[in-house]
């Protein structure tokens, strides 16, 4: 669920770290739509599909970049841009980033481009959202890691890098990579031959490292889950709250991300190939604006901490707050998220050199070719 509220673009206001993910990927998807463009040979309009797109401002400066690249080898094709993401997402900031009606700073309006055409579609990542061969390049940013359902809860923790139980364990590892099939044969059925996908996966580096946790400083979610612990153990909230909070996505490692490519399975027999991929460290833009005497916040620890904790929020904090009672009035659920965060707010204020929401991702260039 988004936090905040409709149209007020927080998720690209509050995630800077997510337009250097996207800008990472600029060199393979170009690459990829070049690749497309003469594979595919589109007719008439070309269209770009951005699976799990939140508000679409971090990836409308690369999706820009795009469109330019199709107006200057092809300059009479039309370009839809079709934005892809569950139904309660903030479709009203979408529009206003993409038509310019709430501009962020640097970044052209992609509506502002001729020949552009935006349109958007509320239908999950788990299904068909797009008519059969009728996509041309896919691209995917920090999305698809969520899962369609929760297959147990996580024994003393909060998140599946803290999974210890044995069953535990096989079952997120098998519902991920149920889901991750099933994303990938969606994707085969709606890109035309020849088309490509981009799809850049938070996931489990060979380096052992993952989102938050690399090296340098503690680790983002054994943080989270300490403190939210600290509130059940100050009767703040339940055990049992505790014991049902959950992130329900899940980050696959290189094996796990690359078994669906192997000759026998369905996404291969759909047609996807890899073409290439490789492990991506992002460093947090917000930890490195302190070091380097750049912060938002100033020399003031608090303040900088007051910056940069909401981009722990923007995506996490639904999760909190789903794992309290339902008997729990929405006000009196949003005030213990409030109070978890600024506990978090605290620990990066006494320490914020140290603090920071390192990226590591998968990036992963992927053909469709014909059946």
């Amino acid at each position: 669920v988004p936090y905040g509220k409709d149209g007020e673009g927080l998720y690209s206001t509050a995630t800077l770290g997510c337009f250097n993910v996207v800008q990472a990927a600029g060199p393979m998807a170009l690459e990829a739509l070049k690749q497309s463009l003469t594979a595919s040979s589109p007719s008439g309009h070309m269209r770009i599909c951005d699976f799990g797109c939140a508000d679409a401002g971090t990836s409308m400066p690369l999706l820009n970049q795009m469109v330019a690249a199709v107006k200057e080898s092809h300059s009479v094709l039309e370009v839809e841009v079709s934005y892809e993401d569950q139904p309660n997402n903030d479709f009203k900031s979408l529009f206003f980033h993409t038509q310019g009606i709430r501009p962020i700073a640097g970044v052209e309006p992609l509506a502002n481009q001729p020949g552009v055409f935006v349109t958007a579609s509320g239908t999950s990542f788990f299904k068909q959202g797009f008519p059969s061969s009728s996509v041309h390049l896919v691209t995917s940013f920090t999305a698809m890691h969520w899962l369609s359902r929760q297959p147990s809860l996580i024994t003393g923790g909060i998140h599946m890098t803290q999974l210890r139980d044995a069953q535990e364990k096989s079952a997120w590892a098998a519902q991920a990579a149920a889901d991750w099939e099933l994303i990938l044969i969606n994707r085969a059925k709606e890109l035309v031959p020849g088309g490509r996908a981009v799809l850049v996966n938070f996931c489990v580096s060979p380096d052992g490292h993952w989102l938050g946790h690399t090296d340098i400083g503690p680790c983002m979610f054994g943080t989270m889950d300490r403190l939210w612990c600290d509130m059940a153990k100050e009767g703040r909230i339940t055990q049992q709250e505790y014991e049902h909070t959950a992130f329900i996505n899940y980050y696959r490692n290189e094996q796990e991300l690359l078994a669906p490519f192997q000759p026998g399975s369905a996404a291969h027999a759909a047609g996807l190939r890899l073409v290439s991929h490789s492990f991506r460290v992002v460093r947090c833009p917000f930890r490195e604006a302190w070091v380097q005497g750049k912060s938002a916040g100033g020399s003031d620890a608090l303040a900088h901490a007051k910056w940069y904790v909401p981009t722990l929020r923007t995506w996490s904090n639904s999760t909190f707050t789903s794992g309290l009672s339902a008997e729990r009035p929405a006000a009196e659920k949003a005030a213990l998220a409030d109070e978890l965060f600024q506990r978090y707010e605290q620990e990066v204020a006494a320490a914020p050199e140290l603090h920071g929401m390192d990226y590591v991702h998968c990036y992963m260039h992927i053909e469709k070719v014909s059946n």
